[in-house]
């Protein structure tokens, strides 16, 4: 159950007359209603009060709106008036972290939210009921709707928190109030908007505002370059409980070994309340294998038995598009494609190259695409990624954006080099660039659009 007409009633504080209670998710793009869903009409870009008889049509039990609507009569006792949607939206999102007997557990970084909060969702399903924020619905729109649609016997709630400027984590954190905060890692992923990397931790460590100093805890990564601009941050607040994980020998969770075993499998080690863990799983990236450290960090701050844990992340994949891995056959040419172009920054291409070094394969291809909200240092970012290019040993790389050309003369010139302006450029001659590769990865920031390559290559449900 999400949501009674008593619970909507109490929380909107107006009449509420449909006739069955809300068993779906709150929703404001009607295309993804489905039945049992409560529909908000918000005003954005379009306004949604123009879809609300196709809310309707797709299933929406109940539909909320701030204006007249023209919907046929049978469906009348189906809508909720309100003074503004957006105000319902938070008054829901309230409603719902105010009665919820759930953990809340934060997750926010520059890199590895989305794989952290869903490494942790599936860890969390082996102890009780848990609620992950979808997809990277992250912001003051997203949050409040993932709040919205919390089940009323969560047991576990994961949210994950995505900010672009100063005060932005320390609103979501207000609406989260949470248990448990983690950050995974500072890195230069938006000094467009900041002058620091400093200013970055200092923004992401808002994240710990809103714990409760005495039961809180915050996780941090004792790895991270801002390890310590973090801790003295929550020092300032006077929190009581920090753990922390990483490969350092004073981490609550030590992530000590990662070997390759095969092309499919690695052996993961970890040091847990002093106990020597071992994980055999289908391949992850190393940076992933830190996630999970993040992961098992907030498992023991919850009190529970880790062995669950350890037994659940054997079955953890990567979401499409953050680094999975997809075979391809292709008339005869069979390859792999590393599809890690949901996004990137410094850091993810750094380790997703590192990565690929250690991978075996005789002819190596990397796609690679410009890096976004880098600011003034732009250039010296992308050019800083060279190393970790040659140490890759791809025969052949391939640069789509105007930052990447920054590199094209600094590279090795053995490798064969190919630059574009755009994705839509490369499709066209990118059959005849990839012939025989076995391994080829692909990584941009967002905008690049670098899913379209991955498809042309033949991945199906790209994103």
């Amino acid at each position: 159950m999400i949501w009674t007409k008593k619970q909507l009633a109490e929380a909107l504080s107006v009449p509420v007359n449909c006739r069955n209670a809300i068993t779906g998710k709150v929703e404001f793009n009607s295309k993804n209603v489905n039945k049992g869903d409560l529909f908000i009409a918000m005003q954005g870009n379009r306004d949604g009060h123009q879809f609300v008889s196709d809310a309707i049509a797709n299933g929406a039990t109940a539909v909320i709106v701030s204006k007249e609507v023209d919907i046929l009569p049978k469906d009348q006792d189906k809508v909720i008036k309100v003074t503004d949607t957006h105000v319902a939206l938070e008054e829901l999102a309230n409603y719902k972290r105010v009665n919820s007997k759930a953990k809340f557990i934060a997750v926010t970084g520059s890199v590895g939210k989305t794989s952290t909060k869903e490494s942790l969702r599936l860890m969390l399903a082996s102890y009780g009921k848990v609620f992950a924020s979808r997809g990277n619905f992250n912001n003051y729109l997203g949050l409040p709707l993932n709040l919205a649609s919390i089940p009323d016997d969560t047991e576990y709630v994961v949210i994950e928190l995505g900010m672009n400027h100063p005060g932005e984590i320390a609103k979501l954190t207000d609406m989260v109030r949470p248990d448990i905060a983690i950050i995974t890692a500072i890195a230069e992923g938006h000094l467009e908007f900041f002058n620091s990397v400093a200013e970055i931790a200092d923004a992401k460590s808002e994240i710990f505002n809103a714990l409760d100093i005495n039961n809180g805890i915050a996780i941090l990564n004792c790895d991270s370059t801002s390890y310590d601009r973090c801790l003295q941050n929550i020092d300032k607040l006077n929190m009581q409980n920090v753990k922390i994980f990483g490969t350092k020998e004073e981490a609550d969770v030590r992530f000590t070994s990662y070997e390759l075993l095969d092309d499919n499998t690695v052996r993961l080690q970890y040091v847990i309340n002093n106990e020597k863990i071992e994980i055999s799983m289908n391949m992850v990236a190393e940076r992933q294998a830190k996630n999970f450290a993040a992961c098992f960090t907030a498992i023991i701050a919850l009190d529970l038995e880790i062995e669950k844990a350890v037994t659940a992340i054997t079955k953890f994949k990567p979401q499409t598009g953050r680094g999975n891995i997809v075979e391809i056959d292709k008339t005869g040419h069979k390859y792999s494609i590393i599809c890690d172009y949901y996004n990137s920054n410094p850091e993810s291409l750094k380790a997703a190259l590192q990565n690929l070094a250690i991978i075996p394969a005789n002819k190596k291809a990397v796609i690679l695409g410009d890096m976004g909200e880098l600011g003034k240092d732009a250039i010296k970012l992308h050019q800083a990624m060279i190393p970790y290019i040659i140490d890759a040993q791809a025969k052949t790389v391939i640069l789509i954006g105007e930052l990447m050309s920054n590199i094209i003369s600094l590279l090795p010139k053995d490798i064969n080099i190919y630059h574009y302006p755009d994705t839509q450029s490369l499709l066209k001659e990118l059959d005849k660039i990839i012939v025989d590769e076995e391994l080829i990865l692909i990584k941009g920031s967002r905008f690049v659009g670098l899913e379209k390559a991955a498809e042309h290559l033949g991945v199906v449900n790209v994103l």
